[in-house]
Order: C-alpha cells, then structure tokens, then sequence
C-alpha cells in the first residue's frame, strides 16, 4: 500500500511526556491526581514487575513471563496537542466559546469520515471524488460559525489527519451516552490482521467534544473527557495474548478484563489526562499502550464530554 496525504498545516505539539528515562519523573510534568475506580485488574494472573516512575501514571513493564508478546523498547510517549496550533487560534476561540459550534461539527461527522478516508492510504483511487458533498457542508460549518479565518473542509481533516503518521486506518466518532460495549475496558484498537501497522508509525488521534461548563458556554475543563491510557514498556499485541488457550470460550469484554490482568494493570499504572485550552487533543501509539473510555463519560448525569472522534 501506497501512503499519501492530503496535506500538513504546520503545528506545534505540547509534549507531556518523552523517552523512557531510569525510573524518574519527566522534569516539569505534573502527576495527575488518581480518583478511585472499580479495581480489577491485577488481582490475578502473573505479577507485573517493578514500574517506571514517568510523571503522571506508572509505566507498566510488561511481565518477563509474556516476553514472547512483547516487541522493541516503547518510546511510552503520548503527547497533548494544541487545538489553536493545530487549527488555528480562529477556530479553537469559537470551539471553546460555541457550543452550537460543536454540535453541528459532530453533526458533520460523516462528511469527515469521507473526507479523512479520501486521503487515507486504504482508499482506491474511485474515492478521490467528493460525490457526495462532503467539503461544502464541512466547509460551511466552518465559516458560519468561525469566519474568513475558518480553514477549508480539506485543509481542517488534513490538519488532524497528519498527526496520524503514514497510515490511516479510519474514523470514528462516538456520540452516544454511554460508550460502546467493551469501550470501557483496557483494551488496543489493531486487530491481529493490522499488528504490521500498529507496530509501525501510525498514532491513534483523539480530538474530544466536552459538554459545555457551568456558563453553558465555556467546555468544561479537566478529566472524564479524554480517553484514559496505560503506558506500556514495550510495544505489546493483546490480541497475539488473547489467541492464548486460556483465553478460549470468553467473550471479548473478559479477555480484555484477562489480558489486563495478566499484565498486571493497577491504579498507579493508569494515566488521566487533563483536558484544558492547549492540550485538547490526544495523540499516542496504540502497541505501546492501553486504553479505555473515562468511567464518568459512561454516566449521564455526570458526563463530561459530548462526543470524542477517533482517527488512526
């Protein structure tokens, strides 16, 4: 397969955490404070060993005993980027400010998807035709509701999409009250037929939609809108474990709960991050960890996000 883009707007990334230093904290990075969660994993299975101290949550180095799984030294770097850097100050102002902004920009979820996969390395060559209309009504979302310095509908998926690397693999958007079944397991996104890319330079991108704050303009700041990680010490393939004997006969959400288990996942290990102005996008690499929708998003008197998009 043939990798192409459909562009790369120039961006500066907040970078939260880098490199896999000898267990110490990242100079400058602030650990997230842990609220308590239903506790599960690592009550059985084979004991994890001693993590890596790296700021905010505890790198998890993957068992000696599940060495055969395990692939090169991760990077363990997931990064928070800019919405303005990645956007432009224009749309990030109205997208904090409007929520009518927001909603109809979910509502343009499809135009995205056809859009991102125009430009994704597995599109055929019929999909380069917009037939559909895709670029007006994402392209006049963006300029009713941010103006003249509104990006293009191709200049805004391309924005997001080069934050994916090489390899697109698809879009998703979930809109839904509560997130889709197994969602809020420890869990990777590549199936087996797809390690070859979950192993090369593709990052999963989440861009998040929170529910308006107290004004009922302003997002609401801070966790439960950002999908929660666990920093894995080498890149991993939970579905190479699940293929397992032991993991025979269980339904997905189970062997998601086992594999956790089995590498030894536990409150310190978890990574919440902040959602704020400057760090409104989530980018990391899905072989070197784990992840599963906030416990408060899966609650609708308590949730704090409207709708997170998915590309990778």
């Amino acid at each position: 397969l043939i990798a192409r883009r459909i562009g790369v707007v120039p961006r500066r990334m907040l970078l939260c955490l880098v490199g896999l230093p000898p267990a110490a904290h990242v100079g400058g990075t602030q650990a997230i404070t842990l609220n308590p969660i239903d506790g599960w994993a690592g009550v059985s299975g084979t004991a994890a060993e001693q993590p890596t101290a790296m700021g905010a949550g505890l790198v998890l180095r993957v068992p000696s005993a599940l060495d055969s799984f395990k692939g090169p030294t991760a990077t363990a770097r997931y990064e928070l980027v800019s919405l303005a850097d990645t956007f432009g100050p224009a749309l990030a102002e109205v997208f904090h400010a409007s929520g009518s902004f927001r909603t109809a920009l979910i509502g343009c979820a499809r135009d995205v998807k056809v859009l991102f996969k125009i430009g994704t390395s597995l599109a055929d060559s019929a999909s380069d035709h917009d037939e559909e209309g895709c670029r007006g009504r994402l392209g006049d979302v963006l300029r009713q509701h941010v103006g003249d310095r509104a990006p293009t509908a191709d200049e805004f998926v391309s924005s997001i999409s080069s934050l994916c690397g090489d390899h697109w693999g698809g879009f998703t958007s979930f809109e839904s009250k509560r997130p889709p079944p197994g969602a809020l397991e420890w869990h990777q996104d590549w199936a087996a037929a797809d390690l070859q890319y979950a192993f090369g330079a593709c990052r999963t991108v989440m861009l998040a939609f929170p529910a308006a704050g107290a004004s009922g303009h302003d997002v609401h700041e801070g966790e439960g809108i950002l999908t929660e990680l666990v920093q894995l010490s080498h890149e991993f393939s939970t579905e190479s474990l699940k293929a397992r004997n032991s993991y025979r006969g269980l339904s997905t959400g189970e062997q998601d709960r086992k594999a956790a288990s089995d590498l030894g996942v536990t409150e310190e290990h978890i990574v919440r991050p902040r959602y704020c102005r400057g760090q409104e996008i989530l980018v990391y690499k899905d072989a070197e960890h784990l992840h599963r929708s906030p416990r408060a998003t899966s609650d609708p008197a308590g949730r704090a996000r409207q709708a997170i998009w998915r590309f990778q």
